[in-house]
């Protein structure tokens, strides 16, 4: 690993890369300061504990700093085309961070307790992001599917439900061409609800 990096960013970086491969219990401070080319106890000053170290990953690789970003550009689109943006960035970012979802979820079967409240945040923090962009486009005059909380559940339950299926369990693409019907009566059910018309 290039030591051009300051020692924060490489130990996340080796982190991330660690934990992805053998998991949180598996990836070993040591370990982590070492691929950083940083002395252990510098992990430990940039961080406290692997629990923090752990928390500053998921929210780098998290889905929220690029929709957030996202969420103005669309609020002046047809409803369609935004939740259509929303999808097809939602699962992008999903499928690029593959690696860190699967050790996520191993993680959450082996220590509940450790990773429930965590998992739990961090949705809660994704159903109040996305349920802003459903809010404003309320606010604006757009009607959705349901109440703009319940459709940001609905949207991230139905993306990480196509992610989870296609790519986590059958190994391809949810954003494959084969896939576009599915994606294109996602964005349908959230702007029509399940008996809609295009």
């Amino acid at each position: 690993m290039t030591t051009k990096k300051p020692a924060k960013e490489r130990i996340l970086q080796a982190a991330f890369e660690l934990m992805s491969d053998k998991g949180f219990a598996g990836a070993s401070t040591r370990e982590i300061a070492q691929l950083a080319g940083v002395a252990e106890v510098t992990l430990f000053r940039q961080f406290t504990n692997k629990e923090n170290l752990f928390r500053q990953i998921t929210q780098r690789h998290s889905t929220m700093p690029v929709i957030e970003e996202l969420i103005p550009s669309l609020l002046d689109k047809p409803l369609n085309e935004g939740i259509a943006s929303l999808v097809n960035v939602f699962l992008e970012k999903l499928s690029d961070n593959k690696p860190w979802i699967r050790m996520f979820q191993m993680e959450l079967q082996r220590d509940p307790e450790t990773f429930r409240p965590l998992c739990q945040t961090f949705l809660d923090e994704l159903y109040r992001v996305c349920g802003s962009y459903f809010t404003e486009v309320l606010r604006r005059g757009s009607s959705v599917c349901c109440d703009p909380k319940l459709a940001a559940r609905i949207f991230v339950m139905l993306c990480y439900g196509c992610f989870q299926v296609e790519e986590m369990q059958l190994g391809g693409s949810c954003k494959s061409m084969d896939n576009k019907p599915l994606i294109d009566s996602i964005v349908n059910m959230l702007c029509n609800g399940v008996t809609g018309q295009k």
